[in-house]
């Protein structure tokens, strides 16, 4: 029997030529009926889906890259970077499609990885977890016309066409408020790498709260522990001073959180009854802690669905010209903060 294109194996089942594609790669995306049909067309029929033809025919590579932030140090140092580049790679896995990651470490004489593989258009995409890109960079990207994204650590505020992130300025205002509100008048902050956009939105949102509320920061109320566990366990030794009971502590991140946690916990300092604590990001180690850590949730959910639909879009050439979403957080009360 002769075997059929794609086209035909599409119009005999009554389905667009990418539902086929998306049926004989099992995605969640088709329904269990339209699966079942096409794969059983396909059978009868002798249809072969050639993954490498497809790439020839339409100069495409199958392969999405994803270039983690510019301070990533390892998929163990990372929980969140890793879990979202994780699932996402899952999702496209079920469309036929490679998640590579790409780090920009390594020069090639003058050029870093991530330049080179731009210039070789190596990727049929990029997925950037960062703010921002080299100007260098971007003009490799406007040369090449590969398209980008930018998710989770980017700017909130930046004007790029195609954007996925939380709300950061949010999430530092959600803490200000149920501070200030549950009678707060002392505050310590712990924060990230001073540069990252993220930090600087995150301390933007809890500073203009607590004003607003007539309270201040003072700069020696601000530690920094570059969002590491043991930065932040160290910070709070050594500035036990700050922690005085009626002190409440926001940390941009949980692990930051959790440094404090076991900091206080040697200084003989109580949680929540001495000193309240609110960290960012809601990663599962939260609740492995005694107490359990009070923590803003961020939407990865969101961020994971909307960068599938996004490159969906790309492989099937429907890209909208504007593709921003900045998502909203929440407050996640566990033990560290008890309002009542």
């Amino acid at each position: 029997m002769k075997t059929i294109t794609s086209v035909e194996l599409a119009k005999l089942a009554g389905v667009s030529q990418s539902t086929v594609s998306r049926c004989l790669n099992d995605s969640p995306l088709v329904s269990e009926e339209t699966k079942a049909r096409v794969k059983k067309l396909a059978e009868e029929y002798s249809f072969q889906f050639n993954t490498n033809a497809r790439g020839l025919k339409t100069n495409r590579t199958g392969l999405i890259g994803y270039v983690f932030s510019e301070d990533f140090t390892g998929f163990a140092n990372h929980y969140i970077q890793s879990d979202i580049y994780y699932r996402i790679r899952m999702h496209l896995a079920k469309e036929g499609l490679d998640l590579v990651p790409v780090f920009d470490d390594r020069k090639f004489g003058e050029r870093f990885a991530i330049e080179k593989s731009i210039s070789n258009r190596r990727f049929d995409a990029l997925i950037f977890n960062r703010p921002q890109v080299s100007e260098r960079v971007q003009n490799l990207l406007v040369e090449t016309k590969i398209p980008y994204i930018f998710i989770y650590d980017t700017n909130e505020s930046s004007d790029v066409p195609f954007m996925i992130a939380p709300s950061h300025t949010l999430i530092g205002s959600l803490v200000g408020r149920a501070f200030c509100e549950a009678g707060y008048t002392r505050f310590v902050e712990l924060t990230g790498p001073s540069d990252r956009i993220d930090v600087i939105h995150k301390h933007t949102g809890f500073t203009q709260v607590l004003h607003q509320y007539g309270h201040g920061l003072p700069d020696s109320h601000i530690l920094c522990a570059n969002y590491h566990l043991e930065e932040a366990t160290a910070v709070t030794l050594a500035h036990r001073e700050l922690f005085q009971p009626g002190t409440a502590c926001f940390a941009q991140n949980d692990m930051m959180a959790l440094g404090v946690l076991e900091g206080l916990r040697q200084c003989g300092i109580s949680v929540p009854e001495d000193v309240a604590i609110i960290g960012s990001d809601n990663i599962p180690m939260g609740k492995w802690f005694r107490p359990n850590l009070t923590t803003v949730g961020i939407d990865y959910d969101s961020i994971i669905e909307l960068t599938v639909r996004w490159i969906l879009a790309m492989t099937e050439g429907r890209l909208p010209n504007s593709y921003r979403h900045v998502l909203s957080s929440k407050l996640i009360i566990r033990d560290t903060f008890c309002p009542e």
